[in-house]
């Protein structure tokens, strides 16, 4: 494994203070319960997502696709990213790091170039 990180989001109140890293094959998640590791081998899926909030208001319960989701932090209430994943007891995770569209950018790089290694 790589130790330096492509993308590291500053901690911040929206996400608890949280810490969520991308290396070149894997994602970190450093959160209140511990390290969460997701090898980039088993990302199907990355979004931006809204506010469910803000959704809900405007009539969309997102029930298509549902996956039941582990959510890091105040991902219902801002902006946030998606990720769905191949293996796992948990398919999808919901979190918000400081730049969602920025971090969504640095995994799409990472995953680009980790699937071409491959």
């Amino acid at each position: 494994m790589s130790d330096n990180p492509v993308y590291t989001s500053k901690c911040s109140l929206k996400n608890f203070w949280q810490e969520y890293r991308i290396y070149a094959d894997r994602l970190e998640f450093s959160t209140l319960f511990g390290m969460i590791v997701v090898p980039l081998s088993h990302v199907e899926r990355v979004e931006v997502s809204e506010s469910d909030v803000k959704g809900l208001l405007k009539g969309d319960l997102k029930l298509k696709n549902f996956r039941a989701a582990l959510k890091l932090d105040w991902a219902n209430f801002v902006e946030h990213v998606v990720i769905d994943k191949s293996k796992g007891y948990i398919r999808r995770m919901l979190f918000t790091p400081d730049d969602p569209t920025a971090f969504k950018q640095a995994l799409d790089g990472a995953l680009a170039l980790f699937r071409n290694r491959g």
